[in-house]
């Protein structure tokens, strides 16, 4: 069991907590905040699939109706504004529960605030709370309760025209979305453990006064719930809340934890002798579930639904760290991810017109419907269209799952395509295709030609969309002729073809090595250590990197890490070594990768050690925490953990795996679904093996 506490109250520690504690069923997310705050708080349940703005276009914000806040005897027992003797908050992994102890002392009183929060995993609108509290002596206590309208937004107010309904058993509150004009409603329906009149009857949030019995205990136990995007939103919602006061708090927890129970059976990785790294990647593998799409309509946002931080929006890098667990364990989670990218086709064709070019180019970060919501737009950031598209082959390839590709994925991936061909440049010499003055992953040299890992990604992409082609005529081959005959794509995959046969892609050189852009060994260059490089970077402050050698993220190493079987070990080895010395203050997309390159050379011991700074569960991890729960960088834990580690492989319907387990760590399990079988991989110091079962699919 992965508990993970925090001990005592810090303000200043509050938002990376709420980031980290944060609960999710992938349509809601509630931050791991208290019961009593507020805005100022960064409280927030946040909506997948949800967006509004005009200028900052962003995820939005419900009402929040697990508020509670106690008075005794007229202090507010608020942590933030009453030092309390004791505080703890808590996530419990594995049945995907927040709590939270909090001892006040005032004089000779002492009071206890305990409560415990969680959201239905199968009826995903709702989401429970119980909140419990004692006091040592008699004391007057105010009760605040209901539904609190002070929404957290970063950027603007999203929710107009707010209507509540208060009757003795429920609030509901129905609202619009300023700029769609969508539904949403937010309802609570709650029980007492005690009895005293409501003197706020005409407003959201419920006063009690009650004179507390010494050592009794009292609850209030909440049934709420969040609707959008539904005509009939507000009659749903009280059904649904009826029903799940009908079921009681118990039964519906007892069910919360069975989920839990049945999906980490292939879910979980297993790591033996090293609890560090078993509640990390618990921790990982816990968000990643809670955060799987409910809808075609949906993904994952980069920052998972702990609030509005990077709007909310998808990020490119999603097919390439997250989409792989899905893909392994959660199919129907993975089908949706690629629908919603299907989904973005129309949109990304519209936009790509308006910059001057044929097919789609997708965005760097999208919101609803494939909207670019990134202000920088970043118009030659072309190696996304690869990056998407290697994931959504990953998925058609392992699962076998044909029918996406006449649900929308082949002409996604044609239209895709057909922006590579009016893009690219013929050579000077007629010889070959380069791709020129292209944004790649080293930011620190912008609009450079022939970057390796830009054309190496759009190689696979063009290969992945030919073999895609050839598994639409296996399954249908009369409906991949109606397609082509509608769309005129006769034409478009013969240039594709030429396209592919006359790419240029980065080669190794004498030494080995693979060049990051054209002329970039002409860069100023000096050769020095590790131990150095923060000196030198110190002297040569004030200088621009994009005159030297020196890169943020090495695109030769990810290009590595991602097609390795592409190149000879030698080359792997030189390169790493080469550019790794280069490298200033990666982003964590390029750490990740570097990760898994050194466990491709043997270095696993600085993969750990990498793998260490990255995955740390500290509040102090602010590439992990800070401005909301980085889910890249979980799914980024996931990988490394099962391709760098274990050294999973995957050949087609072949899994291999090899032992590259760091010292501190003895031994590695996890499970992958290929096809309609599951492939169980253990991986010891010097033993790595690979049992198959047939997958049997969930009853319910």
């Amino acid at each position: 069991m992965a508990l993970l506490e925090q001990k005592g109250y810090t303000y200043s520690k509050q938002p990376n907590i709420g980031s980290k504690l944060l609960i999710s069923n992938g349509y809601l997310g509630y931050r791991g905040t208290l019961d009593e705050a507020d805005s100022s708080d960064l409280v927030a349940l946040n909506l997948n699939g949800l967006y509004d703005g005009n200028v900052e276009y962003e995820s939005v914000n419900a009402y929040n109706p697990l508020y509670i806040m106690l008075k005794a005897d007229g202090i507010n027992l608020n942590p933030k504004s009453f030092r309390p003797k004791k505080h703890i908050v808590s996530l419990n992994t594995e049945t995907g529960v927040f709590r939270r102890q909090t001892d006040f002392k005032y004089g000779n009183i002492e009071v206890t605030i305990k409560s415990e929060r969680f959201v239905d995993q199968i009826d995903k609108n709702l989401m429970y709370s119980k909140f419990t509290f004692k006091s040592s002596k008699e004391i007057e206590a105010e009760i605040y309760s209901g539904i609190d309208t002070s929404i957290w937004n970063i950027n603007d107010i999203h929710l107009k025209r707010s209507k509540m309904e208060k009757s003795e058993e429920m609030i509901i509150i129905h609202s619009k979305i300023k700029r769609s004009n969508l539904d949403i409603f937010v309802g609570v329906m709650e029980e007492y453990s005690f009895k005293a009149n409501d003197t706020h009857k005409t407003k959201s949030i419920s006063k009690y006064k009650i004179k507390l019995i010494p050592g009794k205990e009292y609850n209030i136990i909440k049934y709420a719930g969040v609707i959008h995007s539904d005509s009939l939103g507000k009659e749903n919602l009280i059904e649904k809340l009826q029903n799940a006061k009908k079921m009681g708090y118990k039964k519906l927890l007892k069910r919360n934890i069975e989920f839990w129970n049945k999906v980490y059976e292939i879910s979980r990785i297993h790591i033996f002798n090293n609890d560090k790294v078993k509640e990390q990647a618990d921790y990982a593998v816990y968000q990643l579930i809670s955060h799987r799409p409910y809808s075609d309509n949906t993904s994952i946002p980069l920052k998972g639904l702990s609030g509005q931080y990077n709007q909310g929006g998808i990020s490119w890098q999603t097919e390439v760290f997250l989409l792989p667990f899905y893909i392994n364990v959660d199919t129907v989670s993975a089908r949706h991810m690629i629908m919603y990218r299907i989904k973005g086709l129309e949109e990304s064709i519209r936009r790509t017109k308006e910059y001057g070019y044929l097919g789609a180019l997708y965005p760097v970060l999208s919101g609803y419907s494939g909207k670019e919501i990134d202000s920088r737009e970043i118009k030659n950031m072309i190696h996304v269209n690869g990056s998407i598209i290697y994931g959504i082959y990953q998925y058609v390839e392992q699962t076998g799952d044909y029918s996406v590709l006449f649900e929308g994925a082949l002409e996604m991936m044609l239209e895709m395509c057909r922006f590579y061909i009016s893009y690219a440049t013929l050579s000077d010499n007629k010889k070959h295709y380069d791709f020129l003055n292209v944004y790649g992953l080293d930011y620190t040299h912008g609009d450079v030609n022939n970057e390796a890992y830009t054309n190496q990604v759009i190689k696979f992409a063009l290969d992945s969309l030919i073999k895609s082609v050839a598994f639409a005529k296996q399954t249908d081959k009369a409906e991949v002729k109606k397609i082509f005959d509608e769309h005129g794509y006769d034409d478009l995959i013969k240039e594709i073809r030429e396209l592919r046969r006359r790419l240029y892609t980065k080669k190794e050189n004498i030494e080995y090595l693979v060049e990051s852009f054209d002329d970039y060994y002409d860069l100023e260059d000096k050769k020095i250590s590790r131990l150095k490089k923060a000196k030198y970077i110190e002297k040569m402050k004030g200088i621009s990197f994009d005159r030297t050698s020196y890169i943020k993220n090495s695109n030769v190493l990810v290009m590595l890490a991602l097609f390795s079987e592409e190149f000879p070990n030698i080359v792997h080895r030189k390169s790493y070594d080469y550019y790794i010395r280069r490298s200033v203050q990666p982003d964590i997309f390029a750490k990740i990768m570097y990760i898994l390159e050194a466990c491709e050379i043997d270095l696993v011991e600085d993969a750990y050690e990498m793998f260490e700074e990255l995955a740390n569960l500290d509040i102090s991890n602010n590439n992990l925490f800070k401005d909301g729960l980085n889910l890249v960088l979980l799914g980024g834990i996931y990988i490394t953990l099962v391709y760098g580690f274990a050294g999973v492989k995957r050949y087609t319907y072949l899994v291999s795996c090899d032992y590259n387990i760091p010292n501190k760590i003895s031994r590695i399990e996890c499970a992958l679904r290929v096809m309609d079988n599951i492939a169980y991989v253990k991986v010891k110091r010097n033993s790595a093996n690979v049992k198959w079962t047939e997958f049997e699919e969930d009853e319910d």
